[in-house]
């Protein structure tokens, strides 16, 4: 059975949380990065100095002046913000190596400082006093850099930005109807953001209004509503934006003054913006929708709102774009909307946890909006073309994540006012989350009857993630073919579909082993149920139909469906959800009625199979852990089937020929 080797620090972590379930690693990786990174570029509180409460302790002492008071109260409502910022992160770090990876993502490179020519002297620039936690934080690196002045004798004086600001686009729907403890808990998540080094972008929607002049006004005030919450939390605060956009040539909405957006985010200052565009045509201001507000923001932010100019080409219109692109890196888009995650009315799970859109994009839509269930709404729909349509502007690594406003505001749920509830662990928060790890808040691939059992996991079903993703390559094509024993001609991995040369590399590189070509050939090519490539083969599995000992060939109803290779990248295994989405075409597609495999008892990938099977047994006098996904095979342990697939694990022969010596 294929294996999917796990690092020595993730295999070590999985032995230390399976000792201590209370410990979090990850937390305690983010921990470690904060107390030993003496580079200024976050204040935890307040640089006003703030009087000690005993400061008058003397029997002339004085109370506190009014200045005081305000500093004090100032300091205490920084440090219970500080108190919550922590929480919120620590608690959301999900394993080791997502907090390493967070770290090395956002932890931007130290850029030299190019030198002033000029014949004035240069005055210092007076250090200030900060508590240091490393590059982790970019809230205020560019208030704490600022810009490099370069003079030269004849020319102007030219500003050069050193930093790049990471940004994510929000849309937040319906602003008026939430409560003020939701929109406090949302403010404070989007304060998170920004000091965790990703800038916010948002950009408010309210439902369709007849009058424009309501919906004008309704959007105004949801605008200033958030602008308020966001400034009671955050020190860098919030920028309200109204007059962004102008309609284009085409009628769709274009940026009206690129600096009216980028100028706030490099000050760490959150715009919140208003869907109004200005009509050179009708000389009036009108309202759009957040959707198409927000692809003009992506469509501006990403650098291609270039265009060639009249006998120029789309190389000088792309170079054109490189300077902004230098200075936003522009990779999320989060929209908060009380409709909460894609549902699913095709399948056992309800939800989407994950939403490849190479794959599931058509089919997905084609079911939002024929769905007749009441759960389901059009904005669902609507939610999703939106994304597809924004992160085709953006790198591939960019993702998207749908969640509730409950979940938004989720830093604001929990509090340390009244009793604790012993072993009651804090829910993480779905945008810091998806922030630290890039990832859905638990695995797509994991069966709903294992969520049910998890409080933790409870928050995690109203969110969805989507990616670009990558295409997915079934052979044979189970729309056209069902994967039975009984089907002919079966298919051989020497068919011209199949690139042999890399699909071995796959197996190699993710084993960590070298296959025995021909030998494996002659053992599967007369007995290939299908194989599963994803992507550009960054993964994939090889399923068959296997005999047990003492069966005929031509005994189709004694067949098992076997999973003999499971393979991914190693550079892939961690992230971009390869593996699950392998394992979910396998079970929820190719073979909905069960599979069966085997791994060695030692392997540290078991607890990733435990979780996604539906029962385990150890063959005995073997080093084999059989699994399976057939349901109900322990209804009967001595059923025919669960011998042949216990038969079947217990004597397939491994073709192998590195000659390591395994105990199997």
């Amino acid at each position: 059975m294929a294996q999917i080797p796990l690092s020595r620090s993730a295999a070590s972590l999985k032995g230390v949380c399976s000792q201590d379930q209370s410990r979090n690693v990850a937390a305690d990786t983010l921990r470690a990065f904060l107390h030993s990174n003496p580079t200024p570029s976050l204040r935890f509180y307040s640089a006003q100095t703030a009087p000690r409460p005993d400061h008058g302790g003397t029997p002339d002492a004085q109370p506190f002046s009014q200045d005081e008071q305000t500093g004090y109260d100032h300091w205490k409502k920084q440090r219970l913000a500080n108190k919550e910022f922590f929480t919120s992160l620590l608690s959301s770090a999900a394993t080791k190596r997502d907090a390493k990876a967070y770290i090395s993502r956002l932890k931007s490179p130290r850029k030299k400082t190019p030198a002033l020519k000029s014949t004035q002297s240069a005055v210092p620039i007076k250090a200030q006093t900060t508590v240091n936690v490393g590059n982790l934080f970019s809230r205020s690196r560019a208030v704490e850099q600022s810009p490099v002045f370069t003079q030269f004798k004849d020319e102007e004086q030219t500003v050069e930005e050193v930093e790049t600001v990471n940004v994510a686009m929000v849309k937040v729907n319906n602003i008026s109807a939430m409560d003020d403890s939701i929109l406090a808990g949302i403010a404070q998540t989007l304060s998170s953001l920004s000091r965790l080094g990703m800038v916010p972008a948002v950009v408010v929607e309210e439902p369709a209004q007849t009058d424009y002049s309501v919906r004008r006004e309704l959007l105004t005030q949801s605008a200033d509503r958030l602008v308020t919450a966001i400034e009671q939390v955050s020190e860098s605060g919030a920028r309200k934006l109204d007059n962004c956009f102008r309609q284009g040539v085409d009628g769709r909405p274009e940026i009206f003054l690129q600096k009216l957006i980028t100028r706030p985010l490099h000050q760490g200052r959150i715009p919140v913006i208003v869907p109004l565009a200005f009509s050179d045509r009708d000389q009036c201001v009108m309202s759009i929708t957040a959707h198409d507000a927000l692809l003009a923001l992506t469509k501006d932010l990403a650098g291609l709102s270039f265009v060639p100019t009249t006998g120029g080409s789309v190389t000088e219109a792309v170079e054109k774009g490189l300077p902004l692109r230098k200075q936003i890196s522009l990779d999320r888009i989060i929209v908060v909307d009380e409709t909460g995650c894609i549902p699913s009315t095709k399948s056992h799970d309800q939800e989407h946890v994950f939403v490849n859109l190479e794959q599931e994009y058509s089919r997905l839509q084609e079911e939002l909006r024929s769905s007749t269930d009441s759960g389901v709404s059009q904005r669902h729909a609507s939610n999703l073309k939106l994304f597809k349509d924004a992160l085709r502007m953006l790198p591939h690594s960019a993702s998207g994540l749908l969640t509730t406003p409950l979940e938004a505001a989720n830093t604001a749920r929990l509090t340390d006012d009244g009793p604790s509830n012993v072993g009651t662990r804090r829910q993480k928060n779905a945008l810091i989350h998806n922030l630290l790890t890039d990832k859905p808040a638990y695995s797509s691939s994991l069966p709903a009857g294992r969520l049910t059992q998890d409080s933790t996991t409870a928050s995690a079903t109203t969110s969805t993630l989507v990616k670009r993703g990558m295409p997915l390559t079934m052979l044979p094509n189970p729309d056209a073919q069902v994967w039975t024993a009984a089907s002919t001609p079966r298919l051989k991995l020497t068919d011209g579909r199949i690139d042999l040369d890399r699909l071995v590399y796959l197996i190699d590189d993710s084993f960590n082993r070298t296959l025995d070509v021909e030998a494996y050939l002659k053992r599967v090519n007369d007995r290939i149920a299908g194989v599963i490539i994803a992507g550009d083969y960054e993964g994939g599995a090889i399923l068959t139909w296997e005999t047990p000992p003492g069966v005929s060939d031509d005994d189709t109803s004694r067949l098992v469906p076997y999973l003999d290779k499971f393979a991914v990248l190693k550079k892939s295994q961690g992230a971009g959800g390869v593996a699950d989405i392998v394992f979910n075409a396998m079970v929820r597609t190719c073979f909905p009625n069960g599979v069966c495999w085997r791994s060695r008892k030692d392997n540290p990938v078991n607890k990733w199979y435990f979780e996604r099977s539906r029962g385990t047994w150890k063959i005995p006098e073997t080093n084999w852990t059989m699994f399976w996904t057939t349901p109900g095979l322990l209804d009967q342990k001595s059923s025919q089937t669960f011998l042949d697939y216990e038969a079947v694990c217990r004597t397939v022969q491994p073709t192998w020929a590195d000659n390591k010596k395994l105990v199997d």
